[in-house]
């Protein structure tokens, strides 16, 4: 698979099937972002990080659909792409004001280093301060 496919597999994972993510992983994976949620990202290393990834932001929203804003772009061992999050709010955030069923929307951008076919790092970074806004948090 090269990178574009391999992108195209996470959000598939995102939006289908998590268990896609055991094919594209190298067991080392390293997950570079800053959370929300007071975990360190660095404490999990693999599917399992990549996995967390995922489930914590659902752990929050029902409905999800991750849609690509700008498709993969892909350099040496380099693809990125900017997304799209949209899900209805469940009501599950301590601290968050926003009513149960509020339809929340973001963007972000996902950078993965591939190695030997796998993705081996992975940063993320999203409109955080949209996100809280619309949850009222702050």
């Amino acid at each position: 698979m090269n990178g574009k496919e391999i992108y195209q597999a996470w959000m598939n994972a995102w939006n289908e099937d998590i268990s896609i993510l055991h094919d594209i992983t190298d067991e080392d994976c390293t997950v570079h972002q800053a959370r929300t949620d007071g975990k360190d990202s660095g404490s999990a290393k693999g599917v399992k990080a990549l996995k967390d990834v995922v489930e914590s932001a659902k752990y929050y929203f029902e409905n999800v659909n991750m849609s690509l804003v700008v498709h993969p772009i892909e350099e040496g061992n380099y693809v990125s792409a900017r997304w799209n999050f949209e899900g209805i709010y469940n009501g599950n955030m301590e601290g968050a004001k926003a009513e149960k069923g509020k339809l929340v929307s973001f963007d972000g951008t996902d950078i993965f280093r591939i190695e030997k076919g796998k993705i081996k790092d992975y940063w993320v970074s999203s409109d955080v301060i949209d996100f809280m806004n619309q949850l009222e948090v702050f």
